[in-house]
């Protein structure tokens, strides 16, 4: 039977700036970052806000090294002015292996695949979750497999760092050479990060 615990970096290994998902009381998950942390609690940043208020359920979702993973614990202080709220380290870790239940919010930005034998590949992100990324790719299509650095931004800047990612998906689209590609988070020592303003976007 799970215990409730404090939950570990080497559990949980959350930097300040990774991307995770935040649902209160079983609500639909919002993105999210990890804005600040100490020994017993997390601060998150929304895109938008949750009703929430002290003692209330949250479900914290990362993405290591491809597999999912979620912090069942509490809220320990709501929102203030800010759109930040921060829970508790106490609670029940999980590893979640349904991909499908992972909520995609749209993004549309420029994308730059950058393969292990140092090509680059361009192309627009067309969703965003914790697992990964969509892309749309005009031209050659990676393999299944394939391994290499996404790097998202637009006019104003980088919206997500350069991260490890894999091909686990690919797909005609109705656009003629145009391929929609899937992109999982696939660096096993490090939780994809974002940037303040991608949450912005995605508010």
């Amino acid at each position: 039977m799970s215990q409730t615990a404090i939950i570990t970096d080497e559990q949980m290994p959350l930097d300040i700036g990774s991307l995770v998902s935040l649902s209160i009381n079983i609500c639909e998950p919002l993105p999210a970052i990890v804005s600040g942390a100490d020994e017993r609690t997390f601060v998150l940043q929304t895109a938008g806000r949750l009703p929430a208020k002290v003692g209330d359920r949250a479900v914290i979702g990362w993405s290591i090294g491809g597999e999912l993973h979620e912090l069942r614990t509490r809220v320990v202080r709501p929102y203030g002015l800010a759109s930040e709220l921060t829970v508790s380290r106490h609670g029940i870790i999980t590893r979640t292996g349904d991909r499908r239940g992972v909520v995609r919010f749209v993004l549309v930005a420029g994308g730059s695949l950058l393969l292990e034998d140092e090509q680059e590949i361009l192309g627009f992100t067309h969703d965003l979750s914790i697992h990964g990324v969509g892309l749309l790719l005009e031209g050659t299509t990676p393999a299944l497999g394939t391994r290499g650095g996404l790097e998202v931004r637009d006019a104003l800047g980088v919206l997500l760092p350069r991260s490890t990612v894999r091909v686990v998906h690919t797909s005609e689209t109705r656009q003629e050479g145009v391929a929609r590609v899937g992109l999982a988070f696939d660096d096993p020592g490090r939780v994809a990060g974002a940037t303040g303003r991608l949450l912005s976007l995605l508010a």
